[in-house]
This record gives structure tokens, C-alpha cells and sequence, in this order.
């Protein structure tokens, strides 16, 4: 039983818990609104409407030059990041204004929300309008019977305080009852199988048959918040607790792309660490350092992941939103609430104009194909 409680493993994991429970004590002083977007999510008033405003959500601005694009492979690859990641339908309008369609999408986790009907074949901007005119009512489904039972079968079968079922269902709404091989454009999304602890990527190579609101659902189960999904004979879950940004679709199932546009909504620039400098000097130091080593694993592999994709092609990357907007409770401020999701599109758009204009605009392709690759790389990474 001792050497059962002193696993190293184990330890990580309370260290984790104090870690997160620090972390939403310091975001309720620090932020009053977050409790009022919880109480709205999950207790609706009658009369009273959360709905955000579903009229148009982005302007006629001029549609973008990009030459260096044409006829080539684009990928599109996010992390996750919860509602943060709106912003990658505003990526998928400026490559529409472009005149450039994604040849493949790999999202994760919550970027899955907006990643998929987007690989659905739907315009950027009727994506747009429907995830912005989302109210909480509509997605967000606590599962008060199960809490109930929580003490009575102690904790037996309960691994999520959301259910999931709401999500699926405002999705199945809009795209019907596609499944993944029916995408206009190939898309992928990392799951965690919870019986075998292992991962796998949703896509229509992989699980062609999965319905499309089923794959959305199964990506934005994190767990201890939305409850697993049965998919055959197994419990699946958000799999970017392990791979937040998943290239392995893009280098290992789909055909070879020319270039990717990557969008990180997660972590700091390029995947640096959070800085802990002078973490000693500090009180509970301890908390410090458990902090950096919740996150070190997932960190690294998305570093190591993006060398991989710039190995195999150049890279454009984007941080739309800056990471610190789902920092400690702003992830799931940003999931409880659509309110600032329409911001975080139009800054997706902009970022994306400016990245691609700067990379593949005409001024970058008068020198024929070859003449500008160096100066370009410059820009690109």
C-alpha cells in the first residue's frame, strides 16, 4: 500500500492536483468575472439569453495575393487551447481569401470544435456564425445525476463533470450525419484510449465511419471535465494530453503537403517553457517546480514535433491569441463562454494575412521559384 501511494507517478499526480488547485484559487481572486461565466454555463435563467451575436463576422476586406501558394499542398495544423482556437476559422478565411483550400487539417482537442466544419466543406464565414451564435445552454451539459451518486457508489463510473452529449448534438445540427470519409477536406484529431493507455488519431483513413459531431465530441473530452466516449470496445478522451500538436497525420497518414500553416494557441512562442526563473527565491517553491513538471512532457513533444514538420517543409507559424488567455481558469473561462470568440476569428484572419501576405505575396514570388527560397525561409520560421 506504501509503495503504492510513494509511486513516483502517483506523486506527480497530487503534486498536479495542488497544482491546479492553486491555480483556480489564484484565477477566482483575480478574475470575478469567471465565476459568474460558470454560474451562467451551468445554471441557466429562464428569459435571460446568453447567445452572443450571430450576424456577420467578418468584413469585405480585400482579398489576399498569394502566388507563392498556387498549386501547392497547404496544411493546416493547430494545437488546442479551448475557445481560444476560434481563431483558426479565421486562418481558414484568410486562406480563402487567398484562393487557397487546406489539402489536409490536424486539430486537437478544443480547436476540433472549429477545425472540423471547416473540413466539412462549409465557408469560413458560416462557421464563423454558428460557433459565435453558440450559447453555453447549447454545449455545456453538467451531469448533476452523477454527482448526486458521486459519495452514495463512491466515485464508481464517474470520470467527468460534463457530459458531452449537448456538444455532439449542436454539431450533428449543423452538419448532419456525415462521418469523417465523407470530408471534403481530409481531418485528423488525437484520442486517448483510457482501458489501453494508448493514443490514436480520428480521421477518414483511421475511422472513416465516425460520425463527424461524434469525432468533436470525443476530441474536447478532456478528462475529469467532459466524460469519456465509447468508440467499439473502448472509453475515449481529448488526446492532447499527450500530443497538443498533432503532425503525425500530416507526415504519417495523408499524402505529403508543400507547407503548413501552424496555429499555437497553447504555449508560449515555439513552444518555450513557461520561465520559472528565480523559482528558489520564491515561497513554495515546490509548487513552482511541479508546475513546470505537469507540463514538461507535453511541452517537449510539441517542440520536437514542430522540428519534425520543418524537416519536411517550411512552416508558417501563427499565435493568433496570445497562450496566457487560457492560462490557469481562462481555459475553461474560454470554453464556458462564446462571448470573445468572434474577436479571437477576426484576429486569426489578420494574423494569417500578414504571416502568408509576408511569405507568399507577390512582392516574395518575382524571382521565379528558387531565387527567393532563402529570404522566404526567413519569413516562414
Amino acid at each position: 500500500m506504501l509503495g503504492t501511494l510513494l509511486d513516483v507517478f502517483r506523486l506527480r499526480q497530487y503534486f498536479n492536483v495542488v497544482t491546479r488547485l492553486r491555480e483556480l484559487a489564484a484565477g477566482v481572486r483575480e478574475d470575478t468575472g469567471f465565476v459568474t461565466d460558470v454560474a451562467r454555463a451551468v445554471i441557466p435563467v429562464p428569459g435571460r439569453s446568453d447567445r452572443p451575436s450571430a450576424s456577420r463576422v467578418f468584413d469585405d476586406a480585400p482579398p489576399a495575393n498569394l502566388p507563392g501558394l498556387r498549386g501547392r499542398r497547404v496544411a493546416l495544423v493547430s494545437t488546442g487551447g479551448s475557445g481560444a482556437l476560434a481563431s483558426i476559422v479565421g486562418v481558414a478565411r484568410a486562406l480563402e481569401d487567398g484562393g487557397v483550400r487546406p489539402a489536409v487539417i490536424s486539430v486537437c482537442s478544443g480547436s476540433a470544435l472549429f477545425g472540423f466544419p471547416l473540413a466539412a466543406g462549409l465557408p469560413a464565414e458560416e462557421v464563423g456564425r454558428f460557433i459565435a451564435g453558440l450559447r453555453p445552454s447549447q454545449y455545456v451539459d453538467l451531469d448533476w445525476g452523477a454527482l448526486a451518486r458521486l459519495a452514495p457508489t463512491a466515485g464508481r463510473g464517474f470520470a467527468g463533470l460534463l457530459r458531452g452529449e449537448r456538444i455532439e448534438a449542436a454539431y450533428r445540427e449543423l452538419l448532419g450525419g456525415r462521418c469523417l470519409g465523407d470530408l471534403a477536406v481530409p481531418a485528423y484529431a488525437p484520442v486517448w484510449n483510457v482501458e489501453e493507455n494508448r493514443l490514436e488519431y480520428l480521421g477518414p483513413r483511421t475511422h472513416p465511419d465516425v460520425p463527424v459531431a461524434r469525432a468533436v465530441r470525443m476530441a474536447v473530452a478532456l478528462p475529469l471535465f467532459i466524460e469519456p466516449v465509447l468508440l467499439g470496445h473502448g472509453h475515449w478522451c481529448d488526446g492532447g494530453i499527450v500530443d497538443i500538436f498533432p503532425v503525425h497525420p500530416l507526415l504519417e497518414i495523408e499524402d505529403p503537403c508543400d507547407v503548413a500553416v501552424a496555429v499555437n494557441g497553447f504555449y508560449p512562442p515555439a513552444f518555450a517553457g513557461e520561465d520559472a526563473t528565480g523559482w528558489e527565491d520564491r515561497r513554495g517553491s515546490i509548487f513552482l517546480v511541479a508546475s513546470q513538471v505537469r507540463t514538461c512532457q507535453q511541452v517537449e513533444l510539441a517542440r520536437q514535433n514542430l522540428a519534425r514538420l520543418r524537416r519536411h517543409m517550411p512552416v508558417v507559424m501563427l499565435e493568433p491569441v496570445p497562450y496566457s488567455t487560457v492560462r490557469g481558469v481562462g481555459f475553461y473561462r474560454q470554453f464556458l463562454s462564446a462571448r470573445e470568440w468572434p474577436a479571437f476569428m477576426r484576429a486569426g484572419r489578420a494574423c494569417a494575412a500578414r504571416a502568408l501576405t509576408a511569405a507568399f505575396g507577390p512582392e516574395r514570388d518575382g524571382g521565379g521559384p528558387s531565387a527567393d527560397r532563402q529570404d522566404r525561409q526567413e519569413v516562414l520560421t
